[in-house]
């Protein structure tokens, strides 16, 4: 009787343990594969605390985005970054000059999107638009982006951190897959000597009140933008949509109809 009890209660302990190890080990969760046109932000330091690691979260699809109502502003779900940053960067990252954030993505293929953000000089106020890429270039970037979401040592497979399912830590390094080598190398521009990118970052020099990223969609029809982020002293990022509402073509169609069929009334002779 007295071996059951000490099996029962070793047993219990097994089960305990296990169960206890389910709900503090938040960071050994593996984040979910990149999907095609999900957005990712990005932190990183170039002296420091910090400065050898980057900083990915994904914020999830472009269309979230694209569909904003215009004018509003949405709030991100995706964790508590603020305290990744504090983990990471220490409790002055919102004020250092050296850590720079940046935003990118891709939807790939044949003829692929590309996803880049660019600071705003006055917050609040569009920047001026990236240019628009050839399918050869698109391409050419689209392969620098692609190994930091899906390449050996990049977003994909690695573990959350302990503060966002949607973030993770990535020592800096000079694989292709490094966030860091892709945008921090000298005399390069960002994702490539193709994309034309001289930098997709911003800085917290002058506080997060001080830095926006425009968002912008680069493809095969142009380049375009449905607003910009921003974040705050605590790391909660927001965006803001600006685009304005486009007429459905079936609307509009139907109101073109409509006024030729009144100028050909009007011009009618009469009997």
């Amino acid at each position: 009787m007295k071996l059951q009890s000490k099996t029962l209660r070793a047993i219990l302990f097994a089960i305990a343990g296990v169960a206890l190890g389910a709900v503090t080990a938040r960071g050994s969760v593996v984040v979910a594969a990149p999907a095609s046109g999900d957005i990712f932000v990005a932190f990183r330091a170039t002296d420091g605390q910090g400065s050898s690691t980057s900083y990915i979260v994904n914020v999830g699809q472009y269309s979230q985005f694209r569909d904003a109502t215009p004018g509003s502003t949405i709030t991100l779900n995706v964790g508590n970054v603020g305290a990744d940053l504090v983990a990471t960067y220490g409790e002055d990252w919102n004020t250092r000059g050296d850590v720079s954030w940046g935003i990118f993505g891709v939807s790939p293929g044949a003829s692929p999107t590309l996803y880049a953000s660019k600071e705003q000089a006055t917050v609040g106020v569009q920047s001026d638009p990236w240019i628009g890429l050839s399918a050869a270039n698109r391409t050419s970037t689209a392969n620098q982006i692609t190994p930091v979401l899906q390449g050996i040592g990049g977003y994909q497979g690695s573990t959350s951190t302990d503060n966002s399912n949607f973030g993770v830590l990535q020592t800096n390094s000079s694989s292709a897959s490094s966030y860091f080598k892709q945008v921090g190398t000298a005399g390069t521009s960002d994702f490539g000597t193709l994309s034309g990118w001289n930098s997709i970052e911003g800085n917290f020099g002058d506080g997060t009140a001080g830095t926006a990223l425009d968002l912008y969609r680069i493809g095969s029809t142009g380049v375009t933008t449905p607003g910009y982020f921003t974040i705050s002293d605590t790391g909660v990022l927001s965006f803001t949509s600006t685009v304005t509402p486009v007429p459905e073509p079936t609307v509009t169609v139907i109101a073109a109809a409509g006024l030729l069929l009144g100028v050909s009334r009007r011009r009618r002779p009469s009997a």
